[in-house]
């Protein structure tokens, strides 16, 4: 039986990993199928190389990529999901469409503000 300090332990890892800037876009990306870093970079629109580098390395750290080097000249390094790294990308895509339905669900009157995204009902000035 897991505890409550077990749980907390479990968030916040997940929050470390999947929270680091461009981590959930290279595995979105990955999720569609390898690819070379070069294409990679060119399809994340905005990363610098040396993010893009550093995100690898992080997830191929934690079981979810995988890099393999073809002895070609000059090397040619392809990188795609490890089993575990799809049921990553599986569950962000659940996310999407739990968060996709949340938004539809909410009725065009209330809107999310601050950073705790409280709803807030907007009422009209005849109410």
């Amino acid at each position: 039986m897991s505890t409550a300090s077990d749980w907390q332990r479990t968030w916040h890892s997940l929050r470390d990993l999947l929270g680091a800037k461009w981590s959930v876009h290279v595995l979105r990306r990955l999720s569609t199928g390898a690819c070379g870093f070069n294409e990679l970079k060119r399809e994340l629109d905005g990363i610098t190389a040396t993010m893009l580098s550093r995100r690898l390395k992080e997830l191929e750290c934690h079981g979810l990529v995988d890099r393999s080097v073809a002895p070609t000249t000059p090397p040619t390094t392809t990188y795609r999901l490890t089993p575990r790294g799809r049921r990553f990308a599986a569950v962000l895509e659940e996310m999407e469409s739990l968060v996709e339905a949340v938004d539809c669900d909410r009725p065009a009157e209330r809107t999310c503000v601050g950073t705790d995204r409280r709803c807030l009902t907007v009422r009209s000035r005849g109410e």
